[in-house]
């Protein structure tokens, strides 16, 4: 190390330590944080941003809120619950056409991770056995819904062929108990593993690949009319460090992501965690504008809205 890189490190040390004190003196804000569901491997960036003092040093006492229901993540930032929620790209840019105060600050998973999810040896071998079934998914809404649509569009299999069951938050045990022949919603780096767990070898079908232009499965999104910019600010520079500690050093990371909580320690999460590690983007505040606006798009050409406002008006810029 050059002496002019030790004084860089030293300083940036010192004025981190600074920060900290200063943080301490003149004591954090409280920040209710929203996720988008129980806390898994998919908030492993938060949760070491947490355990690090990453929050902390930037000012902000950081507490994680999960959701009471599926689609309580987006209304718990509504109604002012959280300064900072979670959702996936797709809904939110259906929630802003129908005129949502949404803005999208930031990215946490920036490929889709949704998929169609069997149990090999069941009734459903391919996309074209979906013909018939029952479909699972998570969303009291219309989005996941709406999104199979057009995917078995695509695979020349019209909706009325098809049976669609909200299963909630019990998607896999839905499966393996026969509710459903398959599950959508599911995602790729989780209930695959959970199937595997339970015995069974799961059977992931990517209906959506070549149906839609790519989205970011995971957001961070706030509310326009009650935005604190500093809050966002500061949220956005701890995560960052928070996904960079990460993927530096994964296992120490899972000590602490266990340590957040004692009951996360399993080896469904484990598995999930080295699913999960290489998807998150190393720049939460990066929005790409071409792929929403190339979804708002296909949003707007499949009906799923009349149409919708231009990024800038719900992309954040600071």
């Amino acid at each position: 190390m050059t002496r002019r890189l030790f004084s860089a490190f030293a300083f940036a040390l010192f004025t981190l330590a600074a920060h900290s004190a200063l943080a301490a003196d003149e004591g954090l804000k409280k920040v209710a944080i929203g996720i988008d569901w129980f806390v898994n491997p998919n908030h492993a960036p938060l949760v070491v941003a947490l355990e690090k003092g990453f929050f902390a040093d930037a000012g902000l006492d950081v507490t994680l809120v999960p959701p009471e229901n599926t689609m309580d993540n987006v209304t718990m930032v509504l109604d002012g619950r959280v300064a900072i929620g979670m959702s996936d790209q797709p809904r939110t840019q259906i929630e802003v056409a129908g005129g949502s105060p949404l803005v999208i600050v930031g990215t946490l998973i920036p490929v889709p991770l949704n998929i169609v999810l069997a149990v090999q040896g069941g009734p459903v071998k391919t996309i074209s056995d979906l013909r018939g079934k029952r479909i699972g998914y998570a969303d009291s809404e219309k989005t996941e819904s709406d999104l199979l649509k057009i995917s078995l569009a695509a695979h020349d299999i019209p909706v009325s062929d098809v049976t669609l069951v909200d299963v909630e938050f019990a998607m896999v045990p839905a499966l393996l108990e026969g509710k459903v022949d398959v599950l959508t919603d599911a995602y790729r780096n989780f209930e695959p593993f959970q199937v595997e767990l339970a015995g069974k070898t799961p059977l992931v079908l990517d209906i959506e690949k070549g149906a839609m232009p790519t989205y970011s499965e995971l957001v961070y999104i706030v509310n326009r009319d009650i935005v604190d910019p500093d809050v966002v600010e500061k949220f956005l520079v701890a995560v960052e460090r928070g996904v960079k500690a990460l993927v530096e050093d994964p296992d120490a990371s899972w000590e602490l992501f266990v340590k957040y909580d004692s009951k996360l320690d399993n080896e469904l999460n484990r598995k999930s965690w080295d699913a999960t590690v290489p998807l998150f983007t190393t720049q939460p505040a990066l929005l790409d504008k071409e792929q929403y606006a190339r979804f708002a798009t296909f949003l707007v050409a499949n009906d799923m809205v009349g149409s919708i406002p231009a990024v800038q008006d719900y992309l954040y810029s600071p």
